[in-house]
């Protein structure tokens, strides 16, 4: 007989259990897709068979994400393949198959599987199905004209619907004898699909998992025994919105219920209870659930009974958003129950973390809303804790677990943070610092580093204080050098030094890394500092320097003055034929002759003269001869006379020494004579030699 109220099953699991979860993988279909429905008329009038698959057929059209709905039964052969488009329309098509089915009546019998297979796959590439169309393949598994060959047959169409990337899902009826459970079961696995028993409890609810947008949890999965109950209690969880029971049953005489905390059975004349019941499976939904431990209950004959939940609560357990934590510093973890954005007031309530951090360690901490322990303020709704600092970067692993005091419900959540290394200061101080009074002079140098590597900051960022005997001092920043325009990773500390002593240095970084403010401090360094003190100055010389300086410029004054002073060597000495032998104002002498020997010349330092011992005295306009006979050559004569201590050289005065005779001229003979014309008289050389009476 025709059961209507499926039809109202499907429509209320989608109207009145919520937005659906995304297709599992057994129903993943795209909307250019296909799915096409096959029911076995070999199940007919089998009343658990046809309750099973008018079930599962509606089930599917109902909650397939395939943008056509194909459908027909088979039996001796296959009947017309018709479609729709998925929804409404495609699962009125399959009520009307479903229907029709049931009307048969012409007891077990035995269906052309293979004949249905093979039209399928012609409808398919008739129509161009794109990959990953599916075929649910509902049969009770007795073959027409089997063979022997017939299983390889099948097997053989399993792997042509594979090779097209189309999926045979297989619904075996209940009354599918074991041996061909074991071949349907091959035929979904060698195209890739899914294999529902429905003998089962199981298999009917693993159909309901997959195709009902259900987010189904197991509660239930039991052994009946006759006229005994069986029991499972479930905890509802505070601002639960709804709840929905499925119960599936292998034998339509099992009564299942649902009891609230405090005994009461859901019934349909609650207002806040729905039920729907079929042959193989009843649903009950509960809006707006007490919370507490509610009970599932099932009586009746030895069978199968699953029974699976879905649990509408909004409350999302999860961490505040925040920037990484500092590595080496406490820091405070923050969650909250959310119903969307808003943190929910939660009376009673106990909200735990387990903690893996990137170290390796756990660390179990209860968070509080008590204003206490890192909370910032009590009964908000914000769960707080004050961790142990973080001894690793990297993520931290977090499990949050949401328990209420008066109830054994639970709410669970996994997330995580990161916790990453933040800046750090190094300080050096500087020994030994000399300065002068008023003049800047650097104290210590301190660097900016994230683990081992340098981090670039700006000076802006970095204050010093220095305390000496006389109190605080203030500092300026100087950046060693800028690999980026303004910024720099070492830093030298300067200040003006007041007074010598020990001065204790420290540095404060505040800035802002990964999003988050933070300040760093230094530990603290002592510099030794000596303030020198400074003399007079005139134009920035010391007055002593400037004293001794001056004395020697007057004293080099005075030298220079002297030297300038002395009469400079001139004259010459001429041979026999007036050939210069020494023109004195020529002679090369040292620098050091020239200038404190000035106005006399040794006679060794005149590489052409035939004596020695002898030196040339010069003055105004005199040239005298100092003749030292013990050093010089004692037969020297003047003017043809033995030379004495001391001779006056005046003009033509002559010299004569080992033989050679020379003449003292204030000036050059030569110089005169150079230009006497042919007929000019020439003077007698000979007129000039003085006699030996002279």
């Amino acid at each position: 007989m025709r059961r209507p109220s499926l039809i109202a099953l499907i429509a209320f699991i989608v109207l009145f259990v919520g937005v659906g979860l995304p297709a599992q993988a057994a129903n993943a279909v795209g909307e250019d897709g296909v799915i096409v429905i096959l029911i076995d008329e070999g199940a007919s009038p089998i009343q658990r068979d046809l309750d099973v698959a008018e079930t599962v057929a509606l089930t599917m059209a109902r909650g397939t994400t395939a943008g056509t709905t194909a459908v027909a039964s088979y039996g001796v052969q296959i009947n017309e393949i018709v479609t729709a488009e998925s929804g409404p329309s495609g699962t009125r098509l399959v009520d009307d198959v479903v229907t029709a089915v049931r009307s048969l009546n012409i007891g077990p019998a035995r269906s052309d599987q293979f004949a249905a297979l093979t039209d399928t796959f012609s409808f398919l590439s008739r129509i161009g199905a794109v990959e990953g169309s599916r075929v649910s393949f509902v049969t009770s598994g007795r073959i027409l004209g089997e063979a022997e060959n017939t299983r390889d047959r099948l097997r053989s169409v399993a792997d042509l619907f594979a090779s097209e990337g189309w999926i045979i899902d297989v619904v075996a009826l209940p009354s599918t004898e074991a041996v061909l459970r074991d071949l349907m079961s091959g035929l979904s696995t060698n195209s890739d699909g899914v294999f529902y028993d429905t003998g089962t409890a199981a298999g009917i609810a693993a159909v309901f998992e997959n195709y009902s947008e259900l987010s189904l949890e197991g509660a239930m999965d039991v052994e009946m025994h006759d006229n005994s109950a069986s029991l499972v209690t479930l905890d509802i969880a505070p601002h639960t919105e709804n709840f929905t029971t499925v119960f599936v049953r292998q034998h339509n005489q099992v009564d299942v219920a649902v009891f609230s905390p405090n005994g009461t059975r859901a019934v349909a004349e609650l207002e806040n209870v729905q039920i729907l019941e079929t042959p193989s499976a009843v649903i009950l939904q509960i809006q707006s659930p007490v919370p507490g431990n509610w009970t599932l209950q099932g009586i009746g004959p030895a069978s199968k009974l699953v029974a699976s939940v879905d649990v509408s609560n909004p409350l999302e357990l999860r961490l505040i958003e925040q920037p990484p934590l500092p590595v080496g510093e406490t820091a405070i973890i923050e969650a909250a129950a959310f119903n969307g954005e808003s943190a929910q007031l939660l009376s009673g309530a106990v909200i735990t973390a387990t903690i893996v951090k990137a170290s390796g360690t756990t660390e179990v901490v209860v968070l509080n809303d008590t204003g206490n322990n890192g909370d910032k303020f009590a009964n908000d709704g914000i769960y707080s804790v004050l961790l142990s600092a973080p001894k690793s970067q990297g993520i931290n692993d977090v499990a949050l677990q949401l328990t209420w005091t008066d109830y054994a419900s639970t709410l669970r959540s996994n997330t995580a943070f990161r916790s990453e290394s933040f800046p750090t200061l190094s300080l050096i101080e500087v020994n030994d610092v000399e300065t002068m009074a008023g003049k800047y002079a650097t104290v210590a140098r301190v660097q900016v580093r994230v683990a081992d590597y340098p981090y670039l900051t700006s000076p802006t960022d970095i204050k010093a204080v220095l305390n000496g005997v006389g109190g605080e001092v203030d500092a300026v920043i100087l950046t060693v050098e800028e690999p980026e325009p303004g910024l720099a990773w070492e830093f030298d500390i300067a200040a003006i030094i007041p007074e010598s002593g020990a001065y204790e240095v420290k540095v404060i970084l505040a800035s802002v890394f990964e999003g988050r403010p933070y300040t760093r401090t230094s530990p603290v360094v002592t510099s030794s500092a000596t303030v020198v003190i400074q003399s007079a100055q005139i134009l920035g010389i010391p007055i002593l320097l400037v004293g001794v300086l001056g004395g020697l410029l007057l004293a080099l004054a005075g030298v220079t003055l002297w030297i300038s002073r002395k009469p400079s060597p001139f004259g010459y000495i001429v041979d026999d034929t007036y050939r210069v032998v020494v023109d004195f104002s020529q002679v090369n002498r040292s620098l050091y002759r020239r200038l404190f020997s000035k106005s006399s010349i040794d006679a060794s330092e005149v590489a052409d003269l035939p004596f020695a011992g002898g030196r040339f005295k010069f003055s105004r306009d005199k040239v005298k001869l100092v003749h030292k006979r013990a050093v010089g050559d004692p037969s020297m004569r003047v003017n043809s006379r033995p030379a004495g201590p001391e001779v006056d050289l005046g003009e033509n005065v002559w010299l004569g020494v080992g033989g050679r005779l020379l003449m003292f001229q204030i000036k050059s003979r030569r110089t005169d004579t150079a230009n006497i014309g042919d007929g000019d008289s020439i003077i007698d050389n000979a007129a000039l030699v003085p006699s030996s009476g002279d």
